[in-house]
Parts: structure tokens; sequence; C-alpha cells
């Protein structure tokens, strides 16, 4: 086994600051999108919602291209008290894009690959402990830290010889791809499911109907706050969106005085502002005022039928109030396509296997993530030990 060294990030690693564009420099469509804090503040690289700069403009930051494997830090975001946004959030570019990075998002770069691996970094970068004490050195407003290359360059760490680094690196790849795998098919069936849903039932020229027609709504009502408890004591609860994932919430909180309730398989909405954001219960649970709960005997079908409403959804986002909400009667009248009950039994007898598919995709991704968890503080701290 080799020896570590206690070392500083810094003499390993070079912390680069994104470059300033100008406001004026960015287009809604243009040549070359730009990473903002927005797009990695959650911790993963996220598009969606980009501006564009032209060739011209891009070509003035040339040294601060993104390029895939590179390792970005939220340099600006929020303090401790909210982790969600928090600042010194790591992600990684996914991407072979051609991007660039905006100010106040760093790159962070080995300065030599023999002594420090760029996997080895990125895991030691986006570790919890990393996170927090990054956080704690923060300086700025109540509602925005700030931290500096330097600060993130004075950073203490411990390394092993290279070789170590990179088994190390090639255990938590492994996982990580697996987890990654299993996520881009979950993706590929989800999007397979409403497409069929979408040639069979809306260019099909279908009527439209009522929700309530085909399901139960159950609008959320939020027990008293001293119930609430994060030691599994009690009842799983689910406040809002704000637990919501990919396709099932995270469970964070429980309550003893469980009011309203939802079953397994149910389909949870968000019906306050974002409204429409869909989940599903993986078991019964209590739902704040934040959701609805949407049971049928055909789910399946209910889920597609939802997911392409959104736009229909997106309208009580804005509509005459500051925060926007969807009542139970706007709910329940929500019109969706509705076919005669043999196409919709037909739908949901072909798709509800594939949608079993997605959910044991789903509990493989959580067993994987618990594992890598797990594992990266004692890789990374060299508790455990990986055999060369």
């Amino acid at each position: 086994m080799s020896e570590w060294r206690e070392c500083v990030i810094g003499e390993y690693a070079e912390v680069m600051g994104g470059y300033a564009f100008k406001s004026a420099n960015f287009q809604e469509y243009g040549d070359y999108p730009v990473i903002k804090i927005k797009n990695i503040a959650s911790g993963t690289l996220n598009m969606d919602d980009c501006q564009y700069v032209s060739a011209d403009v891009a070509s003035q930051a040339v040294r601060l291209k993104a390029k895939k494997g590179d390792i970005l830090i939220a340099m600006t975001g929020s303090h401790i008290t909210q982790p969600s946004s928090m600042v010194g959030r790591v992600t990684r570019v996914n991407s072979t894009a051609e991007a660039y990075i905006n100010q106040r998002v760093g790159k962070i770069v080995s300065r030599n690959d023999t002594l420090l691996n760029v996997d080895f970094l990125y895991y030691f970068m986006v570790q919890e402990d990393t996170t927090y004490s990054l956080a704690n050195v923060a300086s700025g407003s109540a509602n925005q830290a700030n931290i500096s290359a330097g600060q993130i360059e004075a950073l203490p760490m411990t390394v092993p010889c290279i070789e170590e680094q990179r088994a190390i690196a090639e255990v938590l790849s492994s996982l990580d791809d697996k987890i990654d795998l299993l996520t881009r098919q979950n993706t590929t069936l989800e999007a397979l499911a409403q497409t069929y849903f979408r040639q069979w039932f809306v260019e099909g020229d279908c009527e439209l109907g009522r929700l309530d027609s085909i399901s139960k709504v159950t609008m959320g009502q939020s027990p008293s706050g001293t119930s609430y408890n994060e030691d599994g004591v009690g009842t799983v609860f689910f406040q809002g969106r704000a637990e919501f994932g990919w396709r099932y919430p995270t469970i964070r909180l429980y309550t003893v005085e469980p009011s309203r309730m939802a079953k397994k398989g149910d389909i949870l909405m968000s019906v306050r502002a974002p409204v429409g954001d869909l989940n599903i219960a993986e078991n019964n649970c209590c739902i704040g005022r934040g959701l609805a709960a949407i049971s049928s005997k055909y789910q399946t079908f209910i889920l597609y039928a939802l997911k392409e409403q959104a736009d229909q959804l997106d309208i009580f986002n804005g509509e005459g109030t500051v925060f926007g909400s969807i009542t139970k009667d706007g709910l329940n009248g929500l019109q969706i396509h509705l076919p005669p009950e043999n196409k919709i039994k037909s739908f949901n007898d072909n798709f509800a296997a594939l949608d079993e598919k997605i959910e044991s995709n789903s509990k493989q991704i959580q067993t994987l993530q618990k594992l890598r968890d797990t594992l990266l503080p004692k890789l990374i701290s060299g508790e455990a030990r990986v055999k060369l």
C-alpha cells in the first residue's frame, strides 16, 4: 500500500474562473452555448435553459472552453442553509458539444496528470465534506455566498500514489457508469411510451375528456409542523415538489400525524408553482398542500396523458397570481386525451410492463447510489483501501 501525502489542492490543481461575457453578448440562439451558475447549481450539468454566444465572441474565451470530462464548480451559490443550491457544488461536463464557461463558474484542472488523476480529483471535489468545507469559508450577503479560486486551491487534501488514485477512481467510475446506463435506459423507455401515446391518441385526433371521468384526485393537506421528523418515525411525508426526482421522490421527512394519503403507485402532481410536475409514489405516503395524488385503474395511461398536457398545466403557473396553483376543481376538469375504454386498456396493458422495467431500474439506481455514496468518503480518505 502506498503512503498518502497531505497537501492542498493548489499544489496539484489549478482553478480557472470563467470568462466575463457581457450581457449584450448573450443570444437566445447562437453558435455556442454558455455554461452559467444556474446550469450547474443543482450538482448536475443541465443545459435545457441556456444562452448562446456567436463564434466571434466565443473566440475571445478559447481558454475557457468546456470539454467532456472537465470538472466545474459553482463559485457563487447559497449558504449552508440551502444545500440544494449551495456554493461549491461540483459537476462534470458530460457532452462533447462545444460550450464556454461564464464567470463565477470555475474549471478545475490537474497541473500534472502523472501526479493527480483527474477522476480522483473529481471524486474528492464532489464529496459532501468538500462542499461543506468550501461553503464554510464562503463570504457574501445573506442570500448569496461566494468563494474564490484561492480558497478552493487552499483546501487541504490527502493523495496516494497515482496508481492508487486510478484504482480508486475506477471503482467509483464503474458504479457511476452503471447508474448512467440505467438512467439513460429509463429515459429511452419513457420517451418510447410517450411517443406511442402521441401516435395513438394525439395524432389520431382523439377526443378530450375530463380527468375525473377516469381517475380520482386527492388534494394534499399538511399536518402540523411539530409532527415532522427525519428519524423515520411515522408515515413518509412529501410536502411538495422539492423532494421530486426524475420519477420517484426522495424520502426526507416523516410525520406522526398523517392527514391526506397517497397510495403506492399513485401519480403525485405539484399543484403549486411550478404546477404540473409529476412523480410516482413508491410507497403509501402522506402528501402536503403542495401536491395532489391521482389514482386510476389505468395508471400508466393516466401518467402519459398528463405528461402530454404539460403546456395546458403550465397556464396555471402565471395567470393572475403571484404564485401559480391549481385547485381541485381545476384538476378534476383538466382536459386529457380520452379514447374509448378498450383503447385505454390496450395502451395500459402494453406499456405497464415498460413502466415496471423503469421501476426496477430505478431501484437498482438507488442501490448503486447508496453503495457509491458509502464507498466515496472511505476510499477518498484512505479509510478503505484498494488492492493494487
